[in-house]
């Protein structure tokens, strides 16, 4: 492909959300959230490249006609299962990077002017296993830490510059509707839509 975009979308979360960082915080809280090193929430460009591909691969079947036959392959890259099934001897990584999605700039850097600004972007919750009588069971209480509803924007580079393609990852964004920890809890809510998408001669 001669021709690249780089693609800027948003994630908009609507309810508390946790993408973990597998990591304690003693007795403030079992599971804490993924944080950079300024403490603030970010997610990962593997995690969302994962779960774009992911839509893709469930949305291909169903919308063959508006996705590129090789849009898995271009953009994503073929896996060693995927070359396995069609007999391949190589894999490749796709043409694409996607950047971790974060906080606007003026809005991390307004945050970090006080600590307080920080504090309100985490909350803890509790949660308890109950038996069959509905009595919480010994030692199952928990406490996660979960980010507020925000508004985080990645960038997905090296796009390929065609409509059809970029009609597919749109395809791909309306998928998501939840993501990380305690989704069937409500958790994880959000919307991603496209912000802009720049043409790179």
């Amino acid at each position: 492909m001669e021709n690249t975009n780089t693609v800027v979308y948003k994630i908009n979360f609507h309810s508390y959300w946790h993408i973990g960082s597998g990591l304690s915080g003693n007795t403030y809280a079992d599971l804490l959230v993924l944080k950079n090193d300024d403490f603030l929430p970010f997610i990962p460009g593997k995690t969302l490249k994962g779960l774009l591909r992911e839509a893709a691969e469930l949305l291909m079947p169903a919308l063959n006609d508006d996705f590129p036959d090789d849009f898995i392959d271009v953009v994503f890259g073929m896996t060693p299962d995927d070359a396995n099934l069609r007999d391949e001897t190589y894999v490749s990584e796709g043409i694409s990077f996607f950047s971790n999605a974060q906080l606007p700039e003026n809005i991390a850097k307004e945050i970090m002017t006080k600590d307080d600004f920080r504090n309100i972007l985490y909350k803890t919750i509790s949660s308890t296993a109950l038996d069959e009588g509905g009595i919480a069971k010994t030692n199952s209480l928990r406490q996660i830490e979960v980010c507020v509803p925000l508004t985080l924007f990645g960038m997905v580079h090296q796009f390929p510059s065609n409509e059809k393609y970029m009609q597919a990852l749109k395809y791909c964004f309306s998928y998501i509707k939840r993501m990380g920890l305690q989704r069937n809890r409500g958790f994880g809510n959000c919307t991603l839509s496209l912000f802009k998408s720049d043409n790179i001669q």
